[in-house]
């Protein structure tokens, strides 16, 4: 995946919101680093029950001086109880977090001691055996923190315990010189130490460590499908949810080393010996690693910068992630995973071109954008091929000269590489691997996010957030006062989704409502994606079943194209 595709994914994690609380009524629980005292918060819905909630629990040690850059530790025991009561500071990242969105943020506090967890329970009975569902933030794993999505009203209604986390991000989290100085992928090892965490302190907040799912969208739901294929992620997890991302998202960094050179140079540390540049980069402050890797990523700038990504190395990835599927060395775990049906709509575009949306797209201009995608991409390639492929499936042939409907199919084809494509082809991997999948396309927008933007936006990239965890039964709070709108569609579809979501984590099956909450919902009935049978769920107000996601569309990138770019390797030997 091209470099600067990844900055496209930190659009739709970011949001900072805020709950009811109340002081009166925590709980102190055991862990195995200590006691925790936390909080209640409570739904508007169900204002009578209590959501027990402990926030910032150190889940391994601080990952600082000579931990620098290297695999997570088990966290430092502490003597009496921690107040749990509020969020522990953010993992090291620039500033543009604060900067993009309108919500109140719990704080704005960063610091590489930042590897700590938050849970919301119904309960803390040891004996409750709960579902446990634990997501995975997104960003571009350059960007976000854990507890921003609330989750009260999932809890609430669901009867599950949500983990939030956070792990290291951007060069802290990524950076890799190939070797052992620097393996790299240490974020990812991160949330492989706070699921053996849950795997060991769970149950003492209701939770049932044999029932964990964990789930993320866009960078999140990348996580998700590393932590699938990863030797590291093997029982400690038995389902798994990806949204708007798989490890099929974001491709391998076959030359970390060289990124690694890149950020060195910009912090003065000019080293070729891996050894040295890494002892270099742990003598820098926070602050110096964090905008030298900014500077690199060129944020802001219109130009595709250079990003940290997940590497191999013998631990975490031995192998490419289609690779690790071929073997069948895949996790045997049940997989619900799927996109928007918008995902390249509205908010992505506009973050490259300010007045994109107002004029359309002519067809030079559409041409030359798939040049440079196809040129990213595949460098080095012979695109002329590709892009006639491309533009035969891409083409509007109702108004193929009218600029509204050019953009349109612009915007699919850049979705379709970013998000559909991949998703589609990991659900197939996955499915031929024997184990249980579930594939669906969200097809409504809450009214919060559509307003203001086109009419002909449908659900964008990361429009699924707020239904899913539940902001519409919360009071989101705005940094300019007041709170976020909700209309009572958008209650119903949260409702539905959050029974999908919490049905598949007790049962491994989206509609089976077996030990759900007697006020769920009933929910349409979601078939089994096959092989042979790629049924998917189009979830909206009124959510039904189809087959096959855009067949001719996601035929051109995971059949077509590779063996064009193929034959196109063959021709330059």
């Amino acid at each position: 995946m091209a470099s600067g595709t990844m900055f496209l994914m930190l659009l739709a994690c970011l949001w900072a919101t805020a709950a009811a609380e109340s002081g009166d009524g925590g709980r102190t629980v055991p862990t195995t680093g200590g006691d925790v005292r936390g909080t209640v918060q409570y739904i508007k819905d169900l204002p009578d029950k209590p959501i027990y909630t402990f926030l910032g629990i150190p889940y391994a040690a601080p990952p600082v001086g000579n931990l620098r850059f290297r695999a997570p530790q088990p966290a430092v025991p502490w003597e009496g109880a921690i107040d749990a009561t509020k969020p522990g500071p953010y993992c090291p990242q620039g500033p543009l977090i604060f900067q993009l969105f309108p919500f109140k943020f719990h704080h704005y506090d960063f610091d590489e001691d930042c590897l700590t967890l938050n849970i919301e329970t119904p309960t803390v009975e040891k004996d409750a055996e709960l579902p446990v569902m634990l997501w995975i933030h997104g960003g571009g794993l350059s960007m976000g923190f854990g507890y921003v999505v609330p989750f009260a009203a999932m809890v609430a209604q669901q009867d599950v315990v949500v983990v939030t986390i956070n792990y290291r991000l951007g060069a802290l989290g990524f950076l890799s010189t190939g070797d052992e100085n620097a393996p790299g992928n240490v974020g990812f090892m991160d949330q492989v130490q706070a699921m053996a965490w849950v795997q060991e302190n769970i149950r003492n907040f209701g939770g049932d460590p044999d029932r964990v799912t964990i789930f993320g969208e866009s960078a999140g739901g990348l996580s998700v499908g590393y932590q699938v294929v990863s030797p590291l992620g093997k029982g400690l997890f038995r389902r798994a949810i990806s949204q708007s991302g798989t490890s099929f998202t974001m491709e391998v960094e076959e030359k970390p080393l060289e990124l690694a050179a890149i950020l060195a140079d910009e912090v003065g540390c000019e080293s070729k010996d891996t050894a040295i540049l890494v002892h270099c980069l742990r003598q820098k402050t926070t602050e110096e690693v964090v905008q030298g890797a900014e500077r690199m990523m060129k944020l802001g700038s219109g130009e595709w910068g250079k990003y940290f990504a997940p590497v191999f190395n013998e631990d975490f990835l031995p192998e490419h992630p289609k690779d690790l599927y071929s073997r069948g060395q895949a996790n045997d775990v049940d997989y619900l995973l799927g996109v928007n049906n918008n995902e390249f709509g509205f908010v992505m575009p506009s973050m490259m071109s300010a007045n994109f949306g107002q004029k359309g797209m002519t067809e030079d201009t559409f041409i030359l954008e798939l040049e440079q995608l196809i040129e990213r991409i595949y460098p080095g390639t012979k695109k002329d091929s590709i892009i006639a492929a491309a533009r035969k499936v891409y083409r509007d042939h109702d108004n193929p000269d009218d600029p509204i409907a050019v953009q349109h199919q612009y915007t699919l084809f850049a979705g379709d590489q970013l998000f559909v494509a991949p998703t589609v082809e990991t659900a197939g991997k996955h499915a031929e691997s024997g184990s249980k999948v579930y594939l669906y396309e969200v097809h409504y927008a809450p009214s919060s996010h559509a307003a203001g933007r086109p009419k002909w936006v449908r659900c964008d990239h990361g429009d699924d957030l707020p239904s899913m965890s539940g902001w519409p039964f919360l009071d989101i709070h705005l940094a300019a006062g007041g709170v976020l709108p909700f209309s009572s569609e958008d209650r119903q579809f949260s409702r539905d989704i959050m029974t999908y979501w919490a049905n598949f984590a007790r049962t491994g099956d989206p509609s089976d409502p077996t030990g759900g909450p007697a006020g769920s919902p009933a929910v349409p009935e979601w078939p089994q994606y096959t092989p042979g049978n790629p049924t998917y769920m189009k979830l909206g107000l009124t959510s039904s079943s189809d087959v096959g996601l855009y067949p001719e569309r996601m035929a051109l990138w995971n059949d077509v194209i590779p063996k064009l770019v193929a034959s196109s390797d063959k021709e330059e030997l």
